[in-house]
């Protein structure tokens, strides 16, 4: 099974075409502002209404009609920070000694040529990436954090994040509100630091 993340923006209001939902050759959709509607060889297959910009979803992809669901994100708050600098399960710590512990491991690991690796950390937080051994890109290799996730703390690290987010600007901007209170004057004052626009996948 296929499964293709589908993330509400809006410009997708604005589309004269149907939308391709990632690389699937045969499922499409359009959004109006309200009302998602999915597609499956150009026959209307589902439609939820009450959809808002920034709304993500998992279009289940199996070769039959698709099926879709709300894409679920972390429920812990240092769990879902870590989730959204693309540190996964493997790669996350909630102490400094495991993390340390981590990143040790990691470096035996990736002890090629020309290896490097770096990062921010502050107060009861560290994230390290390092370079591939392809010179193409970066694998992020250990995160922890052993402190209250609150928005202080968000605004902290994402000012010094200077990669930006995997992820859409309308799905950031809605998750912030709603988990943490931000506002978009306190949003606007991220920006500058956190491109939001950068490629999904690396």
């Amino acid at each position: 099974m296929a499964n293709q993340r589908l993330f509400i923006s809006n410009a997708d209001a604005f589309a004269e075409k149907l939308i391709q939902v990632g690389n699937s050759m045969s499922t499409t959709y359009s959004y109006d502002g309200d009302k998602l509607t999915l597609f499956w060889k150009g026959r209307k297959i589902t439609e939820r209404t009450g959809v808002k910009y920034g709304d993500a979803f998992i279009v289940h992809c199996d070769g039959s009609e698709p099926t879709i669901s709300k894409l679920k994100v972390p429920h812990r708050n240092n769990d879902l920070l870590m989730w959204l600098l693309s540190f996964n399960k493997d790669n996350r710590a909630y102490n400094e000694a495991t993390y340390q512990d981590l990143l040790a491991q990691q470096r035996e690991e990736n002890d090629w040529w020309g290896y490097r690796d770096w990062g921010i950390e502050g107060k009861g937080y560290a994230f390290t990436l390092c370079n591939r051994s392809d010179c193409g890109g970066v694998h992020h290799i250990a995160a922890f954090i052993d402190r209250k996730v609150d928005k202080a703390l968000i605004k902290e690290v994402l000012q010094g994040w200077e990669r930006g987010l995997y992820w859409p600007q309308d799905f950031v901007e809605r998750l912030l509100k709603k988990r943490f209170g931000f506002t978009d004057v306190e949003l606007s004052e991220i920006y500058p630091h956190s491109n939001y626009n950068i490629p999904l996948a690396e």
